[in-house]
């Protein structure tokens, strides 16, 4: 087995101690049927299999193991805290000054490269994750990554003094849900969907 395989496993194994309408109230997902609940992981919609944790495509499909573990460890972790609607910066969360350049590397060294020229695009591409624009920046919008947990990308344009920038930060809440490393990832799937959805589609 691999390790992202062992890392399913306990995922699993621990989430088969709570029940549906528990995982559902602490991490805002919702119930599905008598034996899974479903939630919106960055625009696509999947279900939670219960009590086997297996996560699933909203077609049926199994989803692929780092995905999954993300869904489960949201779920798993979840401890029902309301967003504060106050935005905070990666380092500002708990152990993320540790993985800052990881973090900077990730998401905010792609989202920069792909849309700092154009920040409209990136607009665009976030409305295809259920983004809405935000009043920051030159160009700022909200994504909801999971149910509770919001992921603002902001850019400047910069001008002759100074190069393009941007910023990616979350809801104070964050803390109540994921730690430093799965904020990452999590970030870094928002950042390759957009990307995704900003590239040519095949005539």
């Amino acid at each position: 087995m691999t390790t992202y395989g062992a890392a399913l496993t306990r995922l699993q194994t621990e989430l088969a101690r709570h029940s549906a309408d528990d995982l559902a109230e602490r991490s805002g997902a919702t119930r599905s049927g008598e034996d899974g609940i479903t939630l919106r992981c960055l625009g696509h919609e999947y279900r939670v299999e219960l009590p086997e944790g297996d996560v699933l495509t909203a077609g049926g499909e199994p989803v692929d193991e780092h995905l999954a573990i993300l869904v489960l460890l949201y779920l798993t972790e979840a401890g029902g805290r309301p967003l504060e609607d106050r935005w905070i910066a990666f380092e500002q969360i708990s152990g993320g000054s540790g993985y800052l350049g990881s973090f900077r590397g990730r998401v905010v060294g792609p989202l920069l490269r792909t849309f700092g020229a154009d920040p409209a695009a990136m607009l665009a591409a976030a409305a295809e994750l259920d983004g809405t624009a935000l009043a920051m920046g030159d160009a700022g919008v909200a994504i909801p990554a999971l149910p509770r947990v919001p992921i603002a990308f902001v850019l400047w344009r910069g001008d002759d003094e100074f190069a393009p920038s941007a910023s990616v930060v979350f809801d104070a809440s964050i803390e109540g849900y994921l730690d430093a490393e799965a904020a990452t990832v999590l970030a870094e799937l928002a950042i390759r969907r957009m990307i995704e959805a900003a590239s040519p589609r095949p005539a």
